[in-house]
């Protein structure tokens, strides 16, 4: 069965190839951000590059430069898929700290806001929004570099969501996604059913009265519990009725809200939990599946452009680092970035909107 799966990979692979002649380009206005996170013995460096549409280098927007204020990676991984995020027109939303945080009482994590700068020669400096202390966690011993939560910003940049075990030096018996109004106040705390789930990813509607989460088990084949399989896939929580429900069973990876503001997007494994052959399973709010397509194997994050024109794809194959590019709502992929593993950890953050094509390396 492994081998069949490898199989059908690689003939995708090929497939989506060619229709790229086919399908076009994004407008030159329109480009993807990404992260590459330097994970060598030592003091890790995350990079910020945009990338637009045509030919040329990539910009630089952002680098770490010291252990005080760097870009935290996610809880119980070592890239950032999740855990940073654009905002379009031109935000980037990350969380930062010290490189290493020893307790809660000196613990200075804080979202921060990286607007891109007009001109390609300037950067600007990460403002610091809302300070979430990240290092007091069971999920991240004391000392780990990667503490930073998964975490969606809405449209207005009104609301964050973030999945956390704690709030301050507060316990929580399960698991939760925190709802915060910008200011840092908790509006509503949505607490998963068991203690060994999780969220894989969450993404706001458009007009943020809205919260899509992917809920998945903890364990690998020796340990997952398999009575927690029928919890697994896309629950919708809606802030004004404060009501949570699940509405479409999947082995979900990544999610996206679009390309229209009444449809879902999910990165699900084809056939089983542990199926490294992904799709793209297309649902409406009532759960009802309205399209599915072809994606590369291990699809690991998802993003629409405002306009929900263009779908882009992360996946992490081997030693291959991917960005796919999909015309909305019908088309196939094409190869629109590679880094090899050797150059760091790839993170797509998602999709702005620029004056012009940048001119770093």
């Amino acid at each position: 069965m492994r081998l069949l799966t490898l199989i059908f990979s690689a003939v995708l692979l090929v497939a989506m190839g060619p229709a790229n002649a086919e399908a076009g380009a994004p407008p030159a206005d329109l480009g993807l951000v990404y992260a590459i996170t330097e994970t060598a013995e030592g003091a890790w460096r995350t990079s910020i590059y945009l990338r637009g549409a045509g030919p040329g280098p990539a910009r630089l927007l952002y680098r770490d430069t010291g252990e005080k204020d760097q870009i935290l990676t996610k809880i119980a991984g070592s890239d950032l898929v999740g855990s940073a995020h654009t905002v379009p027109p031109r935000d980037i939303y990350v969380m930062m700290g010290e490189a290493t945080a020893a307790d809660l009482t000196t613990c200075a994590d804080a979202l921060c806001r990286l607007r891109i700068a007009d001109k390609a020669e300037e950067q600007d400096e990460p403002e610091p929004l809302l300070v979430i202390p990240l290092c007091f966690s069971d999920a991240s011993p004391y000392g780990l570099r990667n503490r930073a939560p998964i975490f969606a910003v809405s449209a207005d940049g009104e609301r964050i969501a973030l999945q956390a075990l704690r709030a301050g030096d507060v316990r929580f018996t399960r698991p939760a996604i925190r709802v915060l109004a910008s200011g840092g106040r908790e509006e509503w705390r949505i607490a998963l059913e068991e203690q060994d789930l999780y969220v894989a990813d969450l993404a706001w509607s458009p007009d943020g009265k809205s919260l899509a989460y992917l809920v998945m088990p903890q364990g690998d084949v020796h340990t997952l519990d398999e009575a927690l399989l029928p919890r697994a896939g896309l629950y919708l929580a809606d802030l004004e009725a404060r009501t949570t429900r699940l509405v479409y069973r999947c082995y979900g990876r990544a999610l996206a809200w679009g390309p229209r503001p009444d449809l879902i997007t999910v990165a699900a494994r084809a056939r089983d939990i542990w199926d490294e052959v992904y799709l793209a399973q297309v649902v409406v709010r009532s759960g009802k599946k309205v399209e599915e397509f072809s994606l590369p194997p291990r699809a690991v994050a998802l993003s629409y452009s405002d306009d929900g024109r263009w779908l882009a794809v992360q996946s992490a194959q081997g030693d291959r680092q991917q960005i796919w590019l999909y015309p909305s709502p019908e088309g196939w992929g094409r190869l629109f970035h590679q880094v090899p593993q050797q150059e760091g950890r790839m993170s797509l953050l998602g999709w702005v909107r620029s004056s012009g094509p940048g001119t770093e390396p």
